[in-house]
């Protein structure tokens, strides 16, 4: 994948190179929760092939391969890659298997109808051309192949980055103008995400709007760990001499509400659902 001067530090994949352990302590507690959530979904059977597009650290794909599953993690950050094949070493006996290969989402190298199931979580959303992702999700997929999909919805339903843009505000200022819309927030409308499906040939059959609660050791952590991947590190380095105190006034923030011990943060994201339809033709 060729990378351009304007893509988002997030959907820059050398970038996740310099973050694979932070974003595996921090973050991937989190989309492992909706991870759960959309494998259940899929109700998969032992033995499935399934192709995880956009695997990150591994965690969607380990989860999958403890329910059976036969599980192909695709990312192309080459760290990552590298993680997720140190992580599947120890998988428990009777679990399915793990296997992970640095690859191009929007150009997979793989045949067409490979594979009974496809999960993406916050993976496939955040590509250059998202719509061409999921068409090579659904390339790949089989006859009657089910795919889902976790993104986010309104950016004031990740209380995370709801709390840091007002600390950044409380500290600054009301900004200028407005911010760029971070590229993972592109399918925060229920109809664009639908139609992110329908494009690709896949037929929604539901999304859902579903909160999970991210725990935490302490707010003074979090703030600590905040830079777990390539756009929350340009975000707080942005802030410049501002940081220290941008970072104060979140933590002492969640401090006053939840205390100095755990803290537990609520998140919204979609998880749909879709299947390829009978006969539905590959990459042409």
């Amino acid at each position: 994948m060729n990378v351009s001067a304007d893509l988002q530090p997030d959907q820059q994949p050398s970038r996740w190179n310099n973050h694979v352990p932070v974003y595996e302590t921090v973050f991937e507690p989190l989309s492992d929760a909706f991870a759960r959530r959309a494998l259940d979904q899929l109700a998969l059977q032992p033995g499935v092939r399934l192709i995880d597009v956009g695997a990150g650290s591994g965690g969607a794909a380990l989860l999958a391969a403890a329910r059976g599953a036969q599980v192909l993690a695709i990312d192309a950050a080459e760290m990552m890659i590298h993680r997720i094949r140190e992580r599947a070493i120890s998988l428990p006996r009777g679990s399915g298997g793990v296997r992970a290969e640095k690859m191009d989402g929007m150009a997979l190298d793989l045949p067409d109808a490979g594979f009974d199931a496809a999960i993406s979580v916050f993976g496939v959303i955040l590509f250059p051309d998202a719509a061409l992702g999921m068409r090579e999700i659904a390339r790949v997929l089989k006859s009657r192949g089910r795919a889902a999909v976790v993104t986010w919805t309104a950016m004031e339903r990740y209380e995370l980055a709801a709390r840091l843009l007002k600390a950044i505000t409380l500290v600054r200022g009301p900004l200028a103008q407005p911010a760029p819309l971070p590229a993972q927030l592109r399918f925060r409308d229920e109809q664009a995400f639908r139609n992110l499906f329908e494009q690709a040939g896949l037929a929604v059959e539901a999304i859902a709007a579903i909160e999970e609660q991210w725990r935490l050791p302490s707010a003074r952590w979090i703030a600590q760990h905040i830079a777990f991947a390539p756009g929350m590190a340009a975000m707080v380095e942005g802030l410049g001499a501002d940081r220290a105190a941008v970072l104060d006034v979140f933590a002492a923030a969640l401090e006053r509400d939840q205390g100095k011990g755990e803290v537990a943060l609520s998140a919204v994201a979609y998880i749909g659902v879709a299947v390829k339809a009978s006969g539905k033709p590959g990459r042409s």
